[in-house]
């Protein structure tokens, strides 16, 4: 059974060859085809299942595409693995629960660029530039962050609410009992054929005894149908407050997205806006 925890507190510092270190990133370097990347990378993390395991496929796919976006842009070894591990631990902050937490999550990766874009040791480290510093946080939110619930949803637990309830003050399902008295009463009664007591009255204790059990099927049929009764009743009124609460957070959920679209887009048209003007400047 899985255990479905709250997300954990999150605390950034200097990733540099925590992951990948010069050797390792040799053997990157002299392949020659994205398979032996993706070999490698297998090797190296454990996943040597990535072409059966779904799981595994999409980590290495990550994987191999942040090794390509350092390649693309010439980072050197030292960047190459502080970003390779800020991937890494942006992605294993996310997948840490199925709890929403997409902003700690985007505060967590813009602390760790900041650990390795300023020099003040032994807090942080000047490794990239503020170029650089554009150019990833632009390319973590254009891929990373878009798809950040796919990666929750293929990565956490699913959570499912089980509800169960206890009708108090309601007896079980149970015939109510007839009295015995009355049965044996009327088994004794019924034998008696060879007295002198006239048959008119046999009959009448009969139908008395008879009278008395069908009675009792009724009150048992009431009492059934009256606790039919009470749980759809409950049902019913359970069922629309499902519904409001469905609709509810539906609600928040939409509101939410609604938000975070607006920050990548604001965060979108600040770096867009500042990589304009730096050209335009240049050209003059």
């Amino acid at each position: 059974m899985n255990v479905v925890h709250v997300p954990s507190t999150l605390k950034p510092s200097v990733c540099i060859w925590e992951d990948l270190n010069t050797g390792q990133l040799d053997r990157i370097d002299a392949c020659k085809t994205s398979e032996d990347v993706k070999g490698i990378l297998a090797e190296m993390f454990n996943l040597q299942d990535y072409h059966e395991d779904l799981k595994m496929g999409i980590i290495i796919d990550l994987f191999y595409y942040t090794l390509q976006f350092a390649k693309e842009n010439s980072f050197s070894q030292e960047q190459t693995s502080a970003f390779f591990s800020i991937v890494k631990r942006v992605h294993m902050a996310n997948i840490d629960t199925p709890f929403g937490n997409i902003e700690a999550v985007y505060t967590y990766f813009k602390e760790l660029l900041f650990c390795h874009s300023v020099n003040r040791p032994p807090y942080s480290i000047y490794i990239f530039s503020v170029i650089q510093v554009k150019l990833i946080i632009s390319y973590v939110i254009n891929t990373y962050f878009r798809h950040l619930k796919l990666y929750k949803y293929a990565y956490t637990p699913k959570i499912r609410m089980d509800i169960s309830f206890e009708y108090i003050g309601i007896p079980t399902n149970q015939l109510i009992p007839v009295e015995d008295d009355k049965i044996d009463g009327l088994e004794e009664k019924l034998p008696e054929t060879e007295t002198e007591e006239p048959v008119e009255v046999k009959q009448a204790e009969i139908a008395d005894a008879t009278d008395s059990v069908e009675g009792a099927e009724v009150e048992t049929d009431e009492l059934n149908d009256s606790k039919s009764k009470i749980k759809t009743l409950i049902a019913s009124t359970l069922q629309e407050q499902l519904q409001q609460m469905k609709l509810t957070i539906d609600h928040q959920i939409k509101q939410n997205d609604d938000i975070i679209t607006s920050k990548i887009k604001a965060v979108e048209e600040s770096v867009t806006g500042r990589t304009g003007k730096g050209s335009k400047a240049k050209r003059r």
